[in-house]
């Protein structure tokens, strides 16, 4: 029975008071044209940036390696990217350093410019304000100041910078392990693995010693034994042995002609008196001895001092080329940085220019008349329906 006495209580407003509904739409739709027509034809300005994954990998040194993974979403990152204040700041101080927009902040900034994803691997930037030049302008900056992010990010400029001073470190390491090598190489005499010719080497002194003392310990070990093997077939003759058949030539040695204390000649002239001849090899079997024993002693420090020698030009040998082979894995490094800098140096492709496309727009009058026509018709209703209600009351 409510139901009837309302939608009775409806028709009857909508037949009695549809002046008040038309009222109501009419202001509605007259208030909603002034705000259409005061709102003006603002401008925008858009620019179209590709996203791309890195084209190429970078392999000119094993040691030295990027890594790229190609299942990232970079339209995403780069969307983060070119929303944040880093980005206004930077366009409002490229805006400001040319003299456009001396006062604006990155908060107008950012109220002025929207950035979304567009088609495929795309980002749009768009910029509004109420003249022409004033959009391309605040979308350039944008679009400059997000490309030099991106570069920042993704490109090789940061990392080619660092491996440019790692390599002058290591340039600057090498020089000194060469110096060092060169100083080692002229007091030790030693040029091991080097393409210098001999006749213009500098021979180690002390290999030139040990070489010398070397040489000579060796005859006085050598005629040692002679006068050994000769002493002892002395001590064994009897009555019956010919003394002349011994091998006295042996005393024709370097070190006993140098001495020319016994030979060959003074032993046969001294072989009635086997007693002295045998004391006499004794007496220089002695002196040989001792001074044997001196040169093995002074032999033994020389090569001592000179394994030292070979040790330190070892040491520095090793040390120049491990700087030299470390320097050349940067120096390809850098080399390949800089060919990557100019190939590929960020993510981000304008599609067409860099000025943008502007266009003149104005806001939807026709929807915004619209939406105002359906909300005056309904509170013209509403009103309808109180005054109806409000009149029967009376009338009660």
């Amino acid at each position: 029975m409510s139901s009837e006495i309302d939608f009775s209580l409806f028709k009857a407003a909508l037949r009695r008071r549809w002046w008040i509904i038309l009222l109501c739409m009419a202001l509605a739709l007259v208030v909603a044209a002034g705000i259409g027509l005061a709102q003006g034809r603002p401008y925008e300005a858009s620019n179209t940036l590709l996203v791309q994954s890195p084209r190429y990998q970078w392999r000119f040194a094993n040691e030295i390696t990027a890594i790229t993974d190609q299942r990232r979403d970079f339209q995403r990152e780069i969307l983060a990217i070119a929303r944040s204040d880093e980005i206004a700041q930077a366009a409002a101080k490229t805006l400001e350093a040319a003299g456009l927009e001396p006062a604006i902040t990155p908060q107008a900034l950012t109220s002025a410019v929207a950035v979304r994803a567009g088609d495929g691997n795309t980002i749009v930037v768009t910029a509004t304000a109420d003249d022409a030049e004033r959009a391309a302008a605040y979308a350039r900056a944008w679009t400059q100041a997000l490309i030099a992010s991106a570069r920042d990010v993704y490109g090789a400029a940061k990392d080619l910078a660092v491996f440019q001073a790692e390599l002058q470190d290591l340039e600057a390491t090498m020089l000194q392990m060469e110096t060092a090598l060169a100083e080692t190489r002229s007091r030790t005499g030693i040029y091991s693995h080097s393409a210098i010719p001999d006749e213009i080497m500098k021979p180690s002194i002390n290999l030139q010693q040990t070489n010398q003392v070397t040489e000579i310990l060796a005859d006085y070990l050598v005629d040692l034994q002679n006068i050994r093997l000769l002493r002892g077939k002395l001590a064994e003759a009897t009555a019956d042995t010919d003394l002349t058949q011994l091998p006295w030539e042996l005393l024709a040695g370097p070190v006993l002609s140098q001495r020319e204390l016994i030979s060959p000649e003074i032993a046969r002239a001294n072989l009635d008196t086997p007693a002295a001849l045998l004391e006499l090899l004794s007496q220089e079997e002695n002196a040989l001895q001792a001074t044997a024993t001196a040169l093995e002693e002074k032999t033994s420090q020389l090569r001592d001092t000179l394994a030292s020698d070979w040790y330190d030009f070892e040491l520095i040998f090793r040390e120049r080329n491990q700087a030299r082979d470390l320097y050349q894995i940067m120096f390809r490094k850098v080399n390949e940085l800089q060919l990557q800098e100019r190939a590929d140096p960020s993510l981000l492709t304008v599609v067409g220019s860099l000025d943008p496309i502007v266009a003149h727009v104005r806001a939807p009058l026709l929807g915004l008349l619209a939406t105002a026509a359906v909300a005056g018709l309904i509170v013209g209703v509403l009103i309808a329906v109180w005054v109806e209600v409000s009149g029967r009351r009376k009338s009660v």
